[in-house]
């Protein structure tokens, strides 16, 4: 069941090519290509929505602080992904905060060209609502994970997502959460996220040093083998 759980995920479609291409043209006629320093903000809770975005290069969270200032990560988004369409389409203010993990170059397009594009061009309409629902669905799916999974199946999770191919089947992480921000996100203790690397990386499904994990063979990880 595991086993099949873990395909599942991982294998889940991705929006269509020409709908990431055209909003990609988009973000690249209409808009400009800024470059953020790991550690700044997008756009932060509250702000009023100034445009879309498409990550050209670069890596980001979208977070939250709570009272007692502890920072929870709810998503991650990466090299060609688009963001910031729903605030536009709804006319709300940012709920949340988006802020640079790596040194980041992101296109950012102007509201108003996003709403005029809405209204006059439907391929561009139907995009823009093929990737927002996309989006919903990914994270419909994330919350049932975080609430149906144990532990390791959702650090595993976790870990695919950040990770990119680097040939051989394998993935490679560039170490830029650390075990408290990943415990925050898939509900668990820093100390959990700790020993379920550590045992992984004893079993060779895993190997990492302070900077990079590089992720061996994660189906493992969905077996009986890496649940244990």
């Amino acid at each position: 069941m595991l086993d099949l759980a873990a395909k599942t995920v991982s294998s889940r479609p991705k929006a269509p090519k020409r709908s990431i291409d055209s909003v990609y043209a988009l973000h690249r006629k209409y808009g400009t290509l800024r470059r953020f320093p790991k550690g700044s903000f997008v756009f932060t809770k509250g702000s009023v929505p100034v445009g879309s975005y498409f990550i050209e290069n670069g890596l980001l969270k979208v977070c939250q602080f709570t009272e007692e200032g502890r920072d929870v990560t709810f998503f991650i988004r990466k090299t060609g992904d688009a963001f910031g369409f729903a605030e536009i389409v709804l006319g709300q203010n940012h709920p949340c905060y988006a802020q640079c993990l790596h040194d980041s170059q992101i296109w950012v397009l102007d509201a108003a060209i996003i709403q005029e594009k809405i209204h006059s061009d439907h391929e561009v309409m139907s995009d823009i609502l093929y990737t927002m629902t996309d989006r919903l669905i990914h994270h419909q799916s994330t919350v049932e994970l975080l609430i149906s999974k144990p532990v390791p199946w959702r650090l595993a999770w976790l870990l695919q997502q950040l990770g990119t191919p680097v040939g051989d089947g394998d993935s490679r992480i560039d170490l830029v959460l650390n075990h408290e921000e990943i415990s925050n996100m898939i509900g668990c203790s820093r100390q959990t996220v700790s020993e379920l690397l550590s045992k992984w990386k004893a079993q060779g499904i895993i190997s990492y040093d302070r900077k990079h994990i590089v992720l061996h063979n994660v189906q493992a990880i969905f077996g009986a083998g890496g649940m244990n």
